[in-house]
């Protein structure tokens, strides 16, 4: 008898493979090479066994930003970064001289973690914290492969799963 889990778990091992095949894949290394950038950029702050953000984030996602340092570990072999959803607005728009969409206006999201070793960004862990009717979710993207895909009912059992997927891919401290 399968389980409801693991019919779940066999959808999105189906619904990954037929996004982006095993292996390396152009668009995930495209993906995994723009992350890869990112925290080429950031690598001056970034710091072992921390999560860093960005200066100018609004009230509420400092709050958000203290619940997750709150809650997740890094082991020293790893570091991380909060993207904060006005950052990331920051980024694409404001700073680029464009208007932010009122699409973007009311995020869809409390924001993407983005963790991988301090020394290479071969592999990386990106943690979207997603808004229903989006899923929550952690992809472990390593040298251009979708390596792990994990979905999760809610930013809190996402939450709650973090410090695991990080420990599980880059060891503990």
């Amino acid at each position: 008898m399968i389980k409801n889990s693991d019919s779940k778990n066999a959808m999105i091992d189906r619904t990954i493979s037929q996004r982006t095949g095993f292996g390396p894949n152009d668009m995930v290394k495209g993906w995994q090479s723009m992350l890869g950038n990112l925290l080429d950029h950031l690598a001056s702050y970034l710091q072992p066994s921390r999560i860093v953000t960005f200066r100018q984030i609004t009230p509420a996602e400092k709050q958000i930003f203290k619940q997750i340092t709150e809650r997740v570990e890094v082991p020293e072999s790893a570091c991380g970064v909060y993207l904060a959803p006005s950052a990331r607005n920051q980024m694409l728009y404001t700073n680029q001289g464009l208007k932010i969409p009122e699409a973007e206006t009311m995020p869809k999201d409390d924001g993407v973690l983005l963790f991988s070793r301090s020394s290479s960004h071969e592999t990386i862990l990106n943690v979207f914290l997603a808004h229903p009717p989006y899923a929550p979710a952690i992809d472990v993207y390593d040298r251009g492969a979708l390596l792990a895909g994990y979905v999760y009912e809610s930013i809190e059992e996402c939450l709650n799963s973090v410090t695991h997927v990080i420990t599980t891919h880059f060891g503990k401290s």
